[in-house]
């Protein structure tokens, strides 16, 4: 039963995250904000939760809430984001974004550690993947139903289902079993997990790179198909398509881990990256950008699964959520807060080719020093 409430709650989130995060900068600019208004606010939440979630983490294990902190999140980030729709002034909207991206940011790498402690317990923590494909179908779900039918003309209503969707996970994260930690952890012990670790800091280092990356492609999509003259119903469905590749990957993430080992299987994966941004440069016929982008399944299957897993091997279990927590701001919160800021600089000149160039450089850097750094895993654990 433990497991079917996990698949629920990632489930739901994901069905939230779906009906929501793809609308956000069109409502700040339908609030008659600037583009680079909106943009702003959009980067500010990537930036607020790279200083806020390892925060989080480091509360979560020392005080042992870890879903105390995930059902805290959920009711308040519920509250917070109904606030969108009561101002349309951009200084308030500051105010309203930062304190929803702080409440938001214990919510993810929480969630994972919970799962990871139940898995773990059972042997078969490399099933995580198992648990997160149930996110992916809830926002396949959700992308296909918001893009068809509601949030056309009616922006508001995609907030509404979002803050219902997190009141509900407030009520399924008491469902979830907590996790004890039966040593003493200091507040420094957060920051040490990188000045003691060479191999945490090159591998998040790779990730900030493969972060800039997702930060681009987060917002410039659209653009990019807005640029070759894609069709509606196009532009609707690649969203959708995006993930679809996550849930089959995900379901068998255990059998290649297994087979391929850990390594291999994330670099892979993230390999996917590069030759998207690549094909991006080159293809202008929309029916053939549309497949393509079918790679960035594959890729955050691995981010998701897979490197949610080796983190986890390679820091202390006492320091599990600070771990995550680590892991996602470089990857949701640092890197693309990089990515949005030199996006908006190389977007001066109208075309998104530099942008999708940029994204190639650094997911490239990206996936060489994260391969470097699994080498340097891989060595330790042998010595």
């Amino acid at each position: 039963m433990i497991r079917f409430w996990f698949k629920l709650f990632y489930a739901i989130k994901f069905v939230g995250v779906g009906m929501f995060a793809p609308y956000v900068a069109m409502y700040f600019i339908r609030k008659d904000l600037t583009n680079l208004q909106a943009g702003s606010l959009v980067a500010l939440v990537s930036f607020v939760g790279f200083v806020a979630q390892p925060i989080w983490g480091i509360i979560s294990d020392k005080y042992n809430v870890t879903r105390l902190l995930v059902t805290i999140s959920c009711w308040t980030t519920s509250v917070i984001v109904l606030t969108y729709t009561l101002t349309d002034k951009f200084e308030y909207l500051i105010i309203i974004v930062t304190l929803f991206s702080i409440m938001r940011s214990p919510l993810h790498a929480n969630v994972a550690a919970l799962a990871l402690h139940h898995l773990d317990l059972k042997g078969v923590r490399e099933e995580y993947g198992k648990f997160r494909m149930w996110g992916s179908i809830g926002f396949i779900i959700a992308t296909i139903i918001s893009g068809g039918f509601f949030f056309e003309d009616n922006l508001t209503t995609a907030i509404y289902v979002f803050s219902g969707c997190l009141i509900l996970l407030g009520f399924i994260s008491l469902k979830l079993p907590d996790r004890g930690i039966s040593s003493t952890v200091q507040w420094r012990d957060s920051i040490a997990l990188i000045t003691n670790s060479q191999l945490l800091r090159i591998f998040l280092l790779g990730i900030i790179c493969v972060g800039i990356t997702l930060g681009i492609a987060d917002q410039y999509l659209v653009v990019y198909l807005d640029e070759i003259n894609a069709s509606a119903w196009i532009v609707g469905l690649t969203v959708a398509i995006t993930a679809f590749p996550e849930i089959p990957i995900m379901s068998y993430a255990e059998k290649f881990i297994r087979k391929w080992g850990l390594r291999i299987t994330y670099v892979v994966g993230l390999s996917a990256l590069p030759i998207r941004w690549l094909l991006n440069m080159l293809v202008t016929d929309p029916n053939i950008a549309l497949p393509v982008q079918a790679l960035h399944g594959i890729a955050m299957s691995a981010l998701l699964a897979v490197g949610t897993i080796f983190v986890d091997n390679i820091l202390p279990k006492r320091l599990r959520a600070s771990g995550q927590a680590l892991y996602l701001s470089s990857l949701y919160g640092l890197g693309p807060s990089i990515g949005l800021f030199l996006g908006g600089l190389l977007m001066s000149n109208g075309s998104t080719k530099p942008l999708w160039a940029l994204s190639l450089v650094s997911g490239i850097i990206g996936c060489y020093v994260i391969n470097n750094a699994m080498k340097i895993g891989n060595r330790q654990m042998l010595e």
